[in-house]
């Protein structure tokens, strides 16, 4: 090739512009119209294992015959006859130029590369090759789509975990509605046959022992009455008999009451929690706030409930409470009825509701639930307590 400039290959192959070259931290080539080499620096030569001298004035695609097909003689004929410029990695390519970690190995381990091809215009177009070594940067690449996909498993394996957890809860909630109905509803069953067995008890001690205690406090009078003048000491020691048996008939009337309030059965929940209240209120020395509607139409099962939890609440106020005044209110709208007592005594931990001894608190909660209501106490030292109730009036019906 003739040529009235300088030669390129003495030009680029210069000691100045040599002693350059071998500073870069990349390969080097560069090419002439016609593909011949005129500059191959050192980086190239030691990951070719071809020293320059070999390499210098012979084509490239003889030097590599194997990148004769490959993408990069496409993008270096496009430089040099075009001048367009081309960047090639060896990431979609894999392994563009037969480069090497080192060459002389008995396996040589390629290196991964990105190439620049870029022209110029000396006295003709020629071509600049710059290789860049990108292993440690494409097995960064790698280490870190490996870590994306462990991370992509260990993500859908969480995920499947949560799927099956939130089964396996969605399971064990069903589980717990459905035994907590169950146990409610053996609650319900168990209170219902408390209350008649009482019921019975109480109709027994009234009809049968009321009976019997009533007739032997008539013979006593009667022979207290015929005996007073003539035998004076066993007329006292009737006198005596007949005040046993007046206590007598008094506490199975307070027994009876207790076990089926006939106040209630007979006037209603608004008389019997103004009843029992005012006469608590009288022994333990309470000032009483009652705020209570009549003629509520609740069914018997109903006022009950929340009789029973009424008379529980008041008992642990005149047991444990030490108040000054309580407070009970008694009220409905169209769906639901609502009892209060509160107090003002010293109050308590609410922690102590959860206690396993705290069984009248349990007790009320659980006849509460028992009939799908709401049961809520609050309270703090010194503060007093407030227990709440709320039933539905649908089970008036």
């Amino acid at each position: 090739m003739t040529s009235s400039g300088p030669d390129p290959t003495i030009a680029f192959n210069s000691p100045p512009f040599s002693s350059l070259s071998s500073t870069l931290a990349l390969g080097l080539i560069i090419l002439e119209q016609d593909g011949r080499i005129v500059h191959w620096n050192d980086w190239v030569a030691k990951r070719s294992g071809i020293v320059a001298d070999v390499a210098l004035g012979k084509s490239l695609f003889d030097l590599w015959p194997e990148t004769t097909q490959a993408r990069i003689r496409f993008a270096i004929d496009q430089a040099i006859t075009q001048g367009q410029p081309s960047l090639l990695s060896s990431s979609l390519n894999k392994y563009l130029l037969p480069l090497y970690e080192d060459p002389f190995r008995s396996d040589p381990v390629q290196i991964r590369q990105t190439v620049t091809i870029s022209s110029f215009y000396m006295t003709a177009r020629m071509c600049v090759l710059q290789i860049a070594d990108v292993s440690a940067a494409f097995a960064r690449e790698s280490a870190l789509r490996v870590q994306a996909q462990l991370l992509n498993e260990s993500l859908e394996r969480q995920a499947q975990i949560m799927k099956q957890l939130e089964n396996h809860n969605d399971t064990l909630d069903s589980q717990v509605r459905k035994r907590t109905a169950q146990l409610n509803e053996l609650a319900k069953h168990l209170q219902d046959v408390s209350e008649e067995e009482k019921t019975a008890l109480a109709r027994e001690l009234h009809d049968d022992l009321g009976s019997i205690l009533t007739a032997a406090r008539i013979d006593v009078f009667s022979s207290a009455k015929l005996l007073a003048g003539s035998h004076p000491d066993i007329h006292a020691k009737l006198q005596r008999a007949l005040r046993y048996l007046e206590e007598g008939i008094q506490t199975k009337r307070r027994i009876v009451e207790g076990m089926r309030p006939t106040i209630l059965t007979q006037f209603g929940l608004a008389e019997a929690l103004r009843y029992t209240a005012e006469e608590m209120a009288e022994v333990s020395g309470w000032t009483l706030r009652l705020t209570v509607e009549e003629d509520l139409p609740l069914s018997e099962e109903l006022s009950l409930t929340l009789f029973r939890v009424a008379q529980e609440a008041l008992n642990n106020a005149a047991k444990y409470s030490e108040a000054q005044c309580v407070e009970i209110i008694l009220e409905a709208d169209e769906h639901t009825v609502r009892l209060v007592i509160r107090d003002d005594g010293k109050g308590m931990e609410l922690d102590a509701v959860h206690k396993p001894r705290s069984h009248g608190l349990a007790g009320m909660r659980s006849r509460v639930e028992a009939r799908g209501g709401y049961f809520e106490i609050q309270g703090a030292p010194g503060r007093g307590v407030e227990i709440s109730v709320s039933l539905a009036l649908s089970q008036a019906e």
